[in-house]
């Protein structure tokens, strides 16, 4: 299989962390310190049980305008002085051993900057943004192309790559050359839209064997079938 790059790759071990009791203005005084929008709380034991940031405290200045306009279910976050009161909870996390896409789809689903990061008990362990994620992109050509050459091509899909075009350019693979049978196209494609740092993938492929007209209901249950076994690895 494919190596996948895990949060644990890119995320930061070192945050800026607050407890439950902390007090409103000691909140405020370590974002401003650590240049940071937000911080996870965590209970005694280390487990994430929230996260506060700038935009939180700022429910305070915000809250007798909201008011007015009955959204009285603010009150308790305006009105608290502690970071309990203050949190947005349960907070969203990501474990240390999730693929990177896996965080970039929490970020992106929940409209958020940052994920806490944890382990297989709750524990707090880094904190990864969207632009640790980012640094995935910036894996260099030659890179990603030998990983395809080496990971997709020979080892997943078992075909000799020197038989195969592959080249990398800013991210984008083209791929070229005469497959077998047709139906190890889409495979093909596949995996190597799934390695870390590609853009895109550009179809070059042909095929000796259209395999796909000769039983196309067989063919289409037994290429899903081995595609979606092969993904889920």
């Amino acid at each position: 299989m494919t190596r996948r790059h895990e949060v644990r790759s890119v995320m930061k071990t070192t945050v800026a962390t607050v407890h439950p009791e902390t007090p409103f203005k000691a909140v405020a005084a370590l974002l401003a310190a650590w240049g940071v929008s937000g911080a996870p709380v965590v209970d005694n034991e280390g487990r994430v049980v929230g996260v506060v940031s700038q935009g939180d405290l700022l429910e305070r200045r915000t809250w007798p305008a909201r008011r007015r306009r009955g959204r009285r279910r603010l009150y308790r976050k305006a009105a608290g002085i502690f970071a309990a009161d203050l949190m947005t909870a349960p907070a969203v996390t990501v474990e240390q051993d999730a693929d990177v896409s896996r965080a970039a789809k929490l970020l992106e689903e929940h409209r958020i900057h940052r994920l806490p990061v944890v382990d297989s008990g709750g524990g707090l362990v880094g904190l990864v943004t969207r632009g640790d994620l980012l640094r995935v992109f910036l894996r260099p050509d030659a890179e990603i192309r030998t990983e395809i050459r080496e990971d997709v091509i020979e080892r997943v899909l078992c075909i000799d790559p020197r038989t195969l075009f592959v080249s990398v350019h800013n991210g984008v693979v083209t791929l070229g050359g005469q497959l077998e049978r047709a139906s190890l196209m889409a495979m093909t494609l596949e995996f190597a839209r799934r390695v870390d740092g590609v853009v895109e993938v550009r179809n070059q492929l042909t095929a000796k064997l259209d395999d796909t007209r000769l039983d196309e209901g067989a063919a289409a249950r037994g290429n899903v079938g081995v595609l979606g076994a092969m993904l889920k690895k």
